[in-house]
């Protein structure tokens, strides 16, 4: 909770704090060149997936701007404490849905955005519910160590198994050399103690060091290309993303609002969504509470009923202008865990955890998806930034699961939830779909059955 003598650095609305780029937030040069190019190379990631819908890559580029705007709107107009991106792990099960009905062909149907509607309002009123009612808080405030430890375990065992075997040929076979070079770099920079020692007596390690993905990103990106492995092609210059024709083919205002029968089936999947969606809550919580110890001049208030409402209402935006599930999350782990790192060093690093997360949304507006030569620059760099964002939010959510647990009792449920709610399945119509709620359900029945919860242990 919020040290009642702290000064808020923003302006209350509700229970939300808006806070003003420049303002009630610092430019940190550091952070915003690192968003600069992983957030966009990222934030383009969701293009090839409506491009498959149906819609143009002008088009795909203003449904990933509505994306972004949405996004950033977390910390500065909502207050939230958390780097937000997307419900990533969901986004393989929602191809897989469309895929199975054979509307991932690139044509375009009124149907695939009626269904996508149907899964963003049906998310919205799930995240809404929990975050009015507040039963969205006693859920995660009241599930054991245990089961907390195995949620976040199961994501960063799902995140290695999607990079290193059962998607290998998208994230690393393309690229190999760049992809090792990105993600050696980026581990020694983000995790190393060594380096973090000498980097305080190196003025160069130092601004290496500060500068978090963005070092290994651009030696990367050389590397791969001087090897063959990536390629540029400038084309565009000034450009304006159509949003008013992403509005006209997508949203459930111009085109229908979807049948009844739409809801109930994507049911099932938008129910895993708020499993995943809750597993980031768990996580980000987690990260922060880890790296408090080491600021205790800025007490960050975590406040789980805001956060389930924070992302019900840019859902419930989203599902009106441009639906597009699960863009609108709570997390992006591995900028997270990029940015507390850094905060956690000191008052003289980061002044505040706000300045760097705002700094590294580019303050609120993404206007480079406005310069042509900026998405020609991007395009071929997206897999590379995704795959080494994915193995960081696997090394950091095995760590801070790890560090949630003592007990002998504890790490084997742990281990054991992790790998149920990575890998456990179910057949719908002939097709396997994921299944986390299996590794959440047996996770809380081994911890009733196997861990002592008296409160002097």
């Amino acid at each position: 909770m919020m040290n009642e003598s702290q000064k808020v650095n923003g302006i209350k609305w509700g229970p939300f704090i808006l806070r003003i780029p420049f303002i009630h937030m610092k430019f940190l040069t550091g952070e915003f060149l690192q968003g600069l190019i992983i957030s966009g190379a990222t934030a383009l990631a969701g293009a090839p997936v409506v491009m498959a819908l149906g819609l143009s890559f002008e088009q795909a580029v203003a449904c990933c701007f509505i994306a972004s705007i949405l996004i950033t709107s977390s910390p500065i107009i909502f207050g939230e404490p958390l780097a937000p991106g997307w419900v990533t792990p969901a986004l393989p099960l929602v191809m897989a849905f469309f895929i199975s009905k054979g509307y991932f062909d690139g044509e375009y149907r009124i149907e695939s955005f009626q269904y996508m509607a149907a899964m963003c309002i049906e998310f919205t009123a799930i995240i809404l519910f929990l975050g009015i009612t507040g039963l969205g808080k006693i859920i995660i405030e009241k599930i054991p160590n245990a089961l907390k430890s195995g949620i976040i375990l199961g994501a960063a065992i799902a995140a290695f198994y999607q990079i290193f075997f059962s998607e290998f040929d998208r994230y690393i076979g393309g690229t190999p050399i760049a992809t090792f070079t990105i993600l050696i770099i980026c581990t020694v920079t983000t995790f190393s103690e060594p380096f973090k020692r000498m980097a305080e007596n190196n003025k160069i390690l130092n601004i290496i060091g500060s500068l978090g993905l963005l070092p290994g990103f651009i030696i990367a990106a050389i590397v791969g290309y001087l090897c063959g492995e990536i390629n540029f092609n400038f084309e565009n210059g000034f450009i304006v993303p159509p949003m008013g024709e992403v509005f006209e083919l997508t949203s459930p205002l111009t085109i229908g609002f979807p049948e009844w029968s739409y809801f109930l089936e994507v049911l099932p999947l938008v129910c895993i969504g708020y499993l995943l969606l809750f597993g980031d809550f768990v996580t980000g919580n987690e990260i922060i509470k880890d790296a408090q110890k080491q600021r205790p001049d800025e007490i960050v208030n975590i406040d789980i009923n805001r956060a389930h409402n924070s992302v019900g209402i840019r859902n419930l935006i989203g599902s009106f202008v441009n639906p597009f599930f699960p863009t609108q999350g709570a997390l992006w782990t591995g900028v997270h865990v990029i940015i507390v790192q850094r905060w956690q060093q000191g008052k003289n690093v980061m002044g505040s955890l706000f300045d760097g997360i705002g700094s590294y949304y580019l303050m609120g507006i993404p206007l480079l998806f406005f310069f042509g030569p900026f998405i020609d620059l991007m395009r071929p760099l997206m897999i590379l930034a995704l795959a080494v964002t994915l193995i960081l939010t696997g090394i950091a959510c095995s760590y801070v699961a790890m560090s949630l647990v003592k007990k002998n009792s504890e790490i084997a449920i742990a281990i054991i939830t992790g790998f149920f709610v990575a890998f456990a399945e179910f057949e719908v119509n002939n097709q396997m779909v994921a299944a986390p709620w299996i590794g959440i359900v047996v996770g809380l029945f081994l911890s009733i059955l196997l861990v002592d919860n008296k409160k002097h242990e």
